[in-house]
């Protein structure tokens, strides 16, 4: 019925009905958390309203939130089938709504919304916790850590199409990092997946000038000193030294890169490195990043992250 309507008409209709959703079927006011039943007219069919607006389930996860008005919330989640997901959780902060509580960072959440076919912010109508993680909420580093996997998430997957083997990755990584010792690893190696699935991982299984396998640094010892070319994207051998404006790697630090592509989040937490490799994967990550995805540029949870660390040294110093 609302297709067929001329804009004047649109425009009539829309004041004739002042109900909220009838309003905003027409484009003349926001939509609120409504119920189908009871908020049509007589001579307005439930297809009808079927045709504009579609009620969506997904599992999501929690990546960022954010308070607008008195009482309301946008959240951001991130699922396996729609993507990324802007959504507008209409009085979720008042004390007697059934979202209050169910939409904490981090949480993953069985949701209901409204889906209007190309509108970037969405409706909510329910949600539900499954799981949470409470130590990335009350841990400063860790919450850090895993602000800056879900940072990584907004700024490379708005606007493109559902990844849905990306969605376990980052769950499993959320769920490693909860009880892990050490959560920059579970960062480090959840950067190296995304790397993979947007078609941008380094080059780490043979060397760029003699195609000699990575397996072979350990032949070479771990103090062997191995090079990775940023711009070309691979690694060079020790036996091709001499190549300029490489960041040295050694054999340590080239099988945990390698790992990182390959093992899971939770295996991921028995790693024990050395300082020195520790310092190199992290300028790897620094360098590499930058070159090949400018939407991993400063991203502020790790401004966060080190800000916590040397408060920490600030502390133990004096």
């Amino acid at each position: 019925m609302i297709q067929s309507l001329q804009k004047k008409d649109k425009y009539h209709f829309a004041k004739t009905h002042q109900n909220s959703s009838l309003r905003y079927l027409c484009g003349f006011a926001p939509l609120h958390v409504f119920s189908i039943s009871g908020c049509l007219p007589q001579n307005f069919a439930v297809s009808d309203f079927l045709l504009i607006m579609s009620i969506v389930k997904a599992e999501g996860i929690v990546i960022h939130t954010m308070n607008v008005r008195e009482s309301s919330k946008l959240v951001t989640l991130f699922t396996r089938e729609h993507g990324l997901l802007k959504l507008d959780a209409k009085a979720a902060r008042t004390s007697k709504s059934r979202l209050r509580g169910n939409l904490e960072l981090f949480s993953v959440v069985h949701l209901v919304y409204y889906e209007k076919e190309n509108r970037e912010l969405q409706f909510m109508s329910q949600a539900e916790r499954l799981e949470g993680f409470p130590e990335l909420q009350t841990d400063l580093e860790k919450l850090g850590y895993a602000s800056a996997c879900c940072e990584l998430i907004r700024r490379t997957q708005a606007g493109v199409e559902a990844k849905p083997r990306l969605y376990p990755v980052l769950l499993e990584t959320l769920r490693a990092m909860n009880t892990a010792q050490e959560p920059r690893l579970l960062f480090w190696g959840f950067q190296m997946k995304l790397l993979g699935m947007l078609g941008l991982a380094p080059n780490l299984q043979y060397c760029l000038n003699c195609k000699t396998p990575s397996t072979a640094s350990g032949e070479h010892g771990d103090a062997a000193v191995w090079h990775f070319h940023v711009t070309r994207g691979g690694f060079i051998c020790p036996n091709c030294a001499g190549h300029t404006g490489a960041l040295p790697l050694s054999g340590e630090s080239l099988r945990v890169l390698s790992n990182f592509q390959t093992w899971p989040p939770a295996k991921l937490t028995r790693f024990k490195i050395s300082p020195a490799a520790t310092a190199e994967i992290a300028a790897f990550f620094r360098a590499y990043l930058s070159h090949h995805l400018e939407e991993a540029g400063a991203l502020s949870s790790l401004k966060f992250v080190k800000e916590i660390k040397q408060d920490l040294q600030t502390r133990q110093k004096s």
